[in-house]
């Protein structure tokens, strides 16, 4: 007689994920910092706008990584953050940047319109995402819920719907009160 292979059960560390977010924070935060210091002062602007766009892309990275954990809780969080600091770095820094005169006015309106737009298509997509996991939610206890009925045997199923067996007759119709339309 032989025997499957043993079942082995996943540890489980909770530990991890937040070691592993500690980790990916600490590294943007380096990043974003040699790319602020190492760009002269005349382009603080550029690095503020290259780190805000690198959080986004951050963001989209950290979203991606959600697919890889079982519990990804520290992903979302992360993402959302990243999503958070990107988009207002981006405003901040396009927003005031006519008081300091770094942009004109067209530029600084296109800016505005561009990081909008951007924002505009984040939501949209959050939004899509959201209902689609609220919907495959719902189809998942559905299907658990008929997974869990006991399957009905041939010969019930058989039985039941023998031409012999006589069929229910149907309801009376309701009786109308008299006077009434």
């Amino acid at each position: 007689m032989t025997s499957g292979a043993p079942t082995t059960v996943p540890v489980r560390t909770r530990w991890s994920a937040w070691l592993l977010t500690a980790l990916f924070v600490g590294v943007a935060a380096i990043l974003f910092t040699l790319i602020y210091l190492t760009l002269p002062a005349h382009q603080h602007y550029g690095a503020l706008l290259l780190i805000g766009v690198l959080s986004l892309f951050f963001a989209i990275g950290c979203y991606l990584a959600e697919s890889l954990s079982r519990d990804p809780m520290a992903q979302r969080s992360l993402a959302w953050g990243f999503f958070g600091l990107g988009f207002a770095v981006l405003y901040l820094s396009i927003g005031l940047a006519p008081y300091y005169g770094l942009l004109s006015t067209l530029f600084w309106l296109f800016g505005l319109l561009l990081t909008t737009v951007a924002l505009i298509v984040a939501i949209v997509l959050i939004a899509w995402r959201v209902r689609a996991v609220g919907r495959t939610a719902n189809r998942e206890v559905k299907r658990e819920a008929w997974r869990n009925q006991s399957p009905p045997s041939a010969f019930s199923y058989a039985a039941a719907n023998s031409p012999s067996v006589p069929q229910a007759a149907p309801p009376p119709p309701a009786a109308r009160p008299p006077g009434g339309s």
